[in-house]
């Protein structure tokens, strides 16, 4: 039986997902955080929403973690995703997730440092349009 490595926290707050991810993931552990983001996102009912990554106290995962964030993203893709905002605590990290997780690539995502400021882009990015 294997135990599933990283700790996560998803909460919505006015269309916002907020995700923060501690430590270093396996694959059983990426899945439960991708599970509760499905989850959340069925709950709007095809409403549009954004994302906030915080992923400052991520230390990294297996090849077998990013792989299913792959997909998962490529599953994002075609949900009603306005915007995604990430907060990265090691360029090594931030390197990784770009290169092992390819379907990010036609997201749009703007990389911050400070939380707040993420908040208030992903805010602008969903008054758009509305």
């Amino acid at each position: 039986m294997s135990l599933a490595h990283g700790n996560s926290i998803v909460e919505l707050k006015n269309s916002i997902i907020f995700v923060e991810l501690e430590g270093a993931f396996n694959e059983q552990g990426v899945s439960l955080w991708i599970n509760e983001i499905k989850a959340t996102i069925n709950k709007l009912k095809g409403e549009r929403f954004a994302i906030l990554m915080d992923l400052r106290k991520a230390l990294g995962g297996t090849p077998e973690s990013f792989e299913l964030s792959n997909q998962y993203n490529s599953w994002l893709n075609g949900q009603n995703m306005v915007a995604k905002a990430l907060l990265y605590g090691s360029s090594v990290f931030e390197d990784m997730d770009t290169t092992l997780v390819p379907s990010k690539k036609i997201q749009n995502i703007q990389v911050f440092d400070d939380s707040e400021e993420a908040k208030l882009w992903l805010e602008r990015e969903l008054s758009r349009g509305h």
